[in-house]
């Protein structure tokens, strides 16, 4: 299959923020006065998924989610943006991928802005022609509904994802797109293989 539209989850994918997002909810969680000394992975727990899922874990009350949103994204914004780090071997795929004419876009749960100042710090912004995030436009989406409306436009056949959370494989799923799942990211192999990736891709 010859895809033309390529779509790249960001956490996990292509950058590595497990760091950064742990520092960010360390900090939200503790200004809403959770201990945090004794929670292992938080990084991991809220590297994809919806923040408002992540923080659900730990806070009941809605003002407190919506209160420990707002800290996590000020604070990753203004805190956290050096310490992301690209996997090895992406910059070199996205060049090659540039050649060969592909149309490259970040589709993520992330703060728009925020994965903008991260391309850029990291110096692969100028290899994707769309970053589409949490913003106004899309302020309350899940991964299902946001990949759905930007590919409402193009040939599902000739778009595929590239992601490491089972719920980024079931958004392909959902809007009938292959997926190619990583096993550097995330989510396991084991977790991966029970919503039915059309790829899978080692680390070497």
């Amino acid at each position: 299959m010859d895809y033309e539209y390529i779509y790249f989850d960001f956490d996990g994918t292509l950058v590595n923020t497990v760091e950064g997002t742990a520092e960010s909810a360390k900090y939200a969680l503790n200004e809403l006065s959770i201990n945090t000394d004794n929670i292992d992975n938080l990084g991991r727990i809220f590297c994809g998924p919806p923040l408002k899922e992540s923080f659900s874990k730990f806070l009941k009350d809605e003002d407190d989610i919506k209160r420990a949103i707002e800290l996590y994204k000020k604070y990753q914004a203004e805190n956290t943006i050096e310490l992301s780090k690209i996997y090895d071997g992406i910059k070199e795929l996205l060049e090659r991928l540039k050649e060969k004419g592909k149309s490259l876009n970040v589709v993520t749960l992330k703060s728009r802005e925020t994965t903008i100042k991260i391309l850029e710090f990291l110096e692969i912004g100028q290899y994707f022609d769309n970053v589409i995030g949490m913003c106004s436009e899309f302020p309350n989406q899940n991964k299902k509904e946001m990949l759905k409306y930007v590919t409402r436009e193009i040939d599902s056949n000739k778009a595929i994802m590239i992601v490491d959370r089972k719920s980024d494989i079931e958004a392909g799923n959902y809007c009938k797109i292959d997926t190619i799942a990583v096993l550097y990211g995330m989510d396991s192999f084991e977790t991966l293989s029970t919503v039915n990736p059309t790829f899978f891709v080692k680390p070497k």
